[in-house]
């Protein structure tokens, strides 16, 4: 029962991020499933649940007057190609569990520079 409240607190944190500030499914979602105790590649599929639809619609809908339909459909489309192209190196294992945590670890620190930099 612990596990599903911490659970349900790590959706709201990071429901509450996406909705207000856009970031949220990789950057606060990863770390905190991984925190709670499931594995690199358990919180990635859980992100990509995640990213499915629930997560992504409601926004969508509130945000639908500002979508620039060229730009989307051009991102979204790529976006598939990458997350296909990832996912079978990660479960071909051609990229390990550790080279996993090292690339979002580079990833979180160098993010959380530019934006101290640039906006603080």
């Amino acid at each position: 029962m612990i596990k599903i409240i911490l659970y349900v607190i790590i959706g709201l944190i990071v429901g509450l991020s996406m909705g207000t500030i856009g970031i949220g499914a990789g950057l606060l979602s990863m770390p905190l499933l991984i925190y709670s105790g499931l594995t690199i590649k358990q919180s990635i599929a859980t992100v990509m649940v995640m990213q499915l639809l629930p997560q992504s619609l409601p926004g969508v809908l509130n945000y639908k007057n500002n979508i620039k339909l060229i730009p989307t459909l051009f991102v979204t489309g790529a976006s598939i190609i990458g997350i296909w192209i990832g996912s079978y190196l990660v479960k071909h294992k051609y990229i390990g569990e550790k080279t996993l945590y090292r690339i979002i670890t580079i990833f979180l620190f160098l993010s959380s520079i530019y934006f101290f930099i640039k906006h603080c």
